[in-house]
């Protein structure tokens, strides 16, 4: 994806946001740094990177593994 018009709204601008993000399951909390966001300028509406998801899955699929073993 890349600075653009906003597919959820047709008005506003994309802009690619580094954050960080913390997800949680059955109690227990993982936080992702370097998690980028395209965040549109008129309706607020973020939509996670194509890459983002890719690294994040798998980071994901191990932590809730991890937690179920437990």
């Amino acid at each position: 994806m890349s600075e653009g018009i906003c597919p959820i709204c047709e008005i506003g601008k994309l802009t690619r946001i580094r954050t960080t993000e913390t997800f949680s399951y059955k109690g227990k909390k993982i936080t992702i740094d370097n998690y980028i966001i395209w965040k549109c300028s008129e309706c607020g509406e973020a939509i996670v990177d194509k890459r983002t998801l890719k690294r994040t899955d798998k980071l994901l699929k191990d932590f809730r593994k991890k937690i179920d073993e437990e």
